[in-house]
């Protein structure tokens, strides 16, 4: 059972959001659209509770997602990361804890994705995208189009990790 695990920090909290590889795009298909909770100008919470939540509980109760929340990074936290990396094809990890990931995770046999890298590489996939249609070069298309859509997917579910935690902050 390959996943690609998700793992956010904000302040002292933590959280952890496993999913299966094959379940990854159809996940990621029930949140587009998804603004992250700093993208929101008014209500915030009013956000969080009546646009995100209800889509969370909905892709939960259709597919298997492993949400792990820690108010703060311990030992049980590297050890729930450790043990979901046994069976990770990739992590996408925050820029604050990259360094951890990193040092933990260099040396095993999977991805590791910093979420500041996402978005810079999707807006330069948008950019080669736009060449290749202005020239109208077919395959050039769609193997850019594969690539971004690889990339708006974790860009999504690490946003989905980000709305969690700031649910979770609030009490929710």
């Amino acid at each position: 059972m390959p996943l690609v695990i998700a793992i956010d920090k904000e302040t002292s909290a933590a959280v952890i959001i496993a999913v299966k590889f094959e379940d990854l795009p159809k996940v990621t298909s029930e949140f587009r659209g998804i603004r992250h909770f700093r993208e929101v100008r008014r209500n915030r919470n009013e956000y969080l509770l009546e646009e995100f939540k209800p889509k969370l509980e909905k892709a939960r109760r259709k597919y298997p997602i492993e949400i792990k929340f820690y108010a703060k990074v311990d030992h049980y936290f590297w050890e729930d990361v450790e043990y979901y990396a046994q069976w990770g094809l990739e992590i996408i990890v925050d820029d604050h804890l990259w360094e951890g990931v990193l040092n933990k995770f260099g040396d095993m046999q999977i991805s590791i994705l910093k979420e500041g890298d996402i978005k810079p590489t999707i807006e330069e996939l948008k950019q080669k995208l736009w060449k290749a249609q202005k020239k109208k070069d077919v395959i050039t298309q769609q193997v850019v189009e594969q690539k971004l859509e690889f990339y708006r997917q974790r860009y999504i579910l690490i946003t989905i990790a980000d709305n969690y935690i700031h649910l979770k902050k609030r009490g929710v």
